[in-house]
């Protein structure tokens, strides 16, 4: 497991090595909505997919296997077990955005 760093800004990219592949990873913060949206390119900037709304403790991309996500599971952890994250929760670190490489999946362990 990898924790992703997240700069505190509203709009951030950041470049990640998953399972050996690169990625840039978009959060942004929709602050009428209230919640974070999380967005993925691969090495040549190219869109893979947008908008996943950050729950916690859910599997953000499950529901995208049909794309060319990265092959493990990419999940927002939090201690308290909060449903919502704050606009500053996940910069803080209060709650974890945590990368489970594919053999960790394939083992079970999300």
């Amino acid at each position: 497991m990898v924790q992703i760093p997240i700069p505190d800004a509203n709009d951030s990219l950041t470049e990640v090595e998953l399972d050996g592949a690169t990625y840039f990873l978009r959060l942004s913060w929709n602050s009428e909505a209230e919640f974070w949206a999380l967005s993925i390119e691969n090495a040549y900037n190219e869109l893979i997919v947008a908008g996943i709304a950050v729950v916690p403790g859910s599997p953000l991309l499950a529901a995208y296997r049909h794309l060319t996500v990265p092959a493990g599971e990419l999940v927002a952890l939090a201690p308290d077990r909060r449903d919502v994250i704050s606009r500053g929760a996940l910069p803080s670190g209060e709650v974890a955005l945590i990368y489970v490489d594919a053999q960790e999946v394939a083992d079970g362990q999300v």
